[in-house]
């Protein structure tokens, strides 16, 4: 008997480290599923914007999928992954009024009296997805971080590489 419970120990042991090392292997598989389609991101908006420079593609159409702000697009999402879906599913500049126009029209919970402002203030503290541009001939437009650019036109001031400089006090 002591056989046979020392058989299913061993075997329950065996199905653990199995499904522990198969968590493992779907976690890996999920990162790098994430890191691939982010990959495969920059690259659509990189070659939609290099067939606009060689101009085989008008600046006002995109081969990027459209989706509508339907009632429920942006449901549940916060401003600033609203506002990222929207300009990526655009696939081109918009105007801070467009993207505020759009996501009230997606659903997006606002208890501001100035849903503009929240807006503009979620999608300033992510640099990392959004920049600001104001080019000459025109008015200021949010882009997406990944969308190359004329860097002359960034409003953005450039950070300056200062070599940091130690001094030893006695």
């Amino acid at each position: 008997m002591e056989k046979q419970q020392d058989f299913f120990a061993l075997a329950l042991k065996q199905a653990d480290e199995e499904i522990a090392d198969i968590d493992s292997r779907q976690d890996s598989l999920q990162a790098e599923l994430e890191r691939m389609t982010a990959t495969k991101n920059k690259l659509i908006t990189t070659r939609r914007a290099l067939l606009i420079q060689v101009g085989d593609l008008p600046e006002d159409q995109s081969p990027l999928p459209q989706t509508s702000a339907t009632s429920k697009s942006f449901k549940g999402m916060s401003f600033a992954a609203a506002a990222r879906k929207y300009l990526f599913d655009v696939g081109r500049p918009q105007t801070h009024a467009q993207v505020v126009e759009a996501l009230l029209k997606g659903n997006i919970k606002i208890a501001s009296r100035h849903p503009g402002n929240s807006i503009r203030s979620s999608m300033q503290k992510h640099p990392d997805w959004f920049r600001w541009v104001k080019r000459p001939s025109g008015r200021g437009q949010w882009e997406l971080v990944e969308w190359p650019t004329e860097d002359s036109h960034v409003t953005v001031p450039p950070v300056e590489a200062s070599t940091p400089t130690l001094t030893l006090v006695q």
